[in-house]
């Protein structure tokens, strides 16, 4: 069994800081409209680094503010072409930036940009550059679900039962091995031929599987069939050098939106259980992975952990570490260029981090789907939306020191509660990006 971190107690890291001129910048930081990348840009600004802030439009609104932008230690934000529609020309407007900003580490947040960049690696290092993610070999695996399953299941690592479906001739088969509900998950969440990312989604019926299938199909995505497992959902958000773990955080997810398993909108700091930690080091380990990973996990109604997935990037959980005392952003910075990351074992338990606006969305969901997987009635809701006003110490995007981003959120989230008065809601794209 993996052994846990030792806890020590240190100063926050030293960061080396180039000379710059005053077109240079430390860090591109991709995707400003996410509530990870406005985590990011706070760190790297706090620690004196010069950030430039990107955003294409993909996965957000044009018609309302972009997050980062907003922040204070945004020192410069870039409007670039959107990866939903041409990748190519999203990753050439990266590369054209750097040659003419000269800038250390480019991080991307969302997976689009991630499949967009990952492709022009050598062509970033050759201007001088570093992209903050794993070697493509290890990305290869991680964000294949299929793969990653498959080399779970060489190590012994629980998954929910699984079935690989090739279309829609495959139901009668998938309904003959699983009991209804199934979830029905995309390979890999980005694909070219799909505009948005794609997520999981469970059905209840023959039908609704064949419909899910169908459109999963059109879009380019090879589809998983899994059992549901409705238990509690955790994770470890762990940091990774040379096979070493340095940093290692745990969280439950309360309530994610989509309820299913999307992007957490309530979630607790926690003790890593010895169960989850083990294999989750084991996988990352076995896939190659260095750098910053999350893995998931769901119980089962015994107890018993499943292995969800797996990220290889910032994922939308990173303000809980954050507030827990754990700066992964700053360690992501520090390994991309070369400088120590120390070990920190030890931090807050017991934080609990809301993003209203994302639980205004499950509550509201919530309340249309009443009696299918992961709903709750009516009144329950209420009162779990309610009570947390009185037990959340923090809030995403609120920083005092740092307050005109939290000021956008609220006009994205007065947005969001007009369009929920259209009898057709509109896409909430943040639950995509965000997971």
């Amino acid at each position: 069994m993996a052994e846990m971190p030792t806890a020590i107690s240190s100063p926050a890291p030293a960061v080396i800081k180039p000379e710059r001129g005053l077109d240079e910048y430390d860090v591109l930081v991709l995707d400003a409209g996410s509530r990870q990348s406005l985590a990011c840009v706070r760190s790297f600004g706090r620690a004196g680094l010069r950030v430039a802030m990107g955003e294409c439009f993909a996965e957000c609104d044009a018609d309302l503010p972009v997050l980062a932008f907003t922040s204070r230690y945004s020192a410069r934000n870039v409007i670039l072409p959107s990866y939903a529609i041409d990748g190519t020309a999203f990753a050439d407007g990266v590369v054209d930036f750097i040659r003419e900003h000269p800038t250390k580490v480019v991080l991307p947040t969302a997976d689009g940009a991630i499949a967009a960049l990952t492709p022009r690696r050598e062509q970033l290092a050759d201007l001088g550059c570093v992209l903050a993610l794993a070697l493509d070999s290890a990305l290869g695996i991680a964000n294949d679900k299929d793969r990653t399953l498959a080399l779970a299941d060489e190590l012994g690592i629980a998954y929910p039962k699984t079935m690989r479906i090739g279309g829609i001739d495959d139901v009668p088969e998938l309904t003959a091995r699983f009991e209804f509900p199934v979830v029905l998950k995309p390979t890999t969440s980005w694909v070219s031929r799909s505009p948005v990312r794609l997520q999981a989604v469970e059905v209840v019926n023959e039908a609704e599987a064949a419909r899910v299938i169908d459109e999963f199909s059109k879009a380019g995505a090879d589809v998983l069939a899994q059992q549901w497992v409705g238990g509690q959902r955790e994770g470890v958000t762990m940091f990774v050098v040379g096979g070493e773990i340095r940093a290692q955080c745990g969280h439950i997810a309360h309530r994610t939106s989509p309820p299913l398993g999307g992007a957490s909108v309530l979630r607790e700091s926690v003790e890593v259980p010895a169960d989850i930690y083990a294999s989750a080091v084991r996988l990352v380990r076995a896939i190659g992975l260095e750098g910053l990973c999350e893995v998931e996990y769901r119980r089962d109604m015994t107890g018993r952990p499943f292995l969800m997935e797996i990220n290889a990037r910032i994922a939308g959980t990173i303000e809980n570490a954050l507030r827990s005392g754990v700066d992964f952003p700053l360690m992501l910075f520090l390994w991309a260029t070369g400088q120590h990351v120390q070990q920190i074992g030890d931090y807050r338990k017991g934080v609990r981090t809301r993003w209203l606006r994302g639980d205004m969305r499950w509550l509201r969901d919530n309340s249309r789907r009443i009696g299918r997987p992961d709903s709750v009635s009516r009144r329950r809701a209420l009162w779990m939306f309610g009570s947390e006003f009185a037990r959340a110490g923090h809030y995403d995007c609120y920083d005092r020191r740092d307050l005109r981003p939290v000021l956008a959120e609220l006009r994205t989230t007065a947005a969001a509660v007009w369009n929920s008065r259209s009898p057709y809601p509109a896409t909430d794209d943040a639950a995509r990006k965000e997971s």
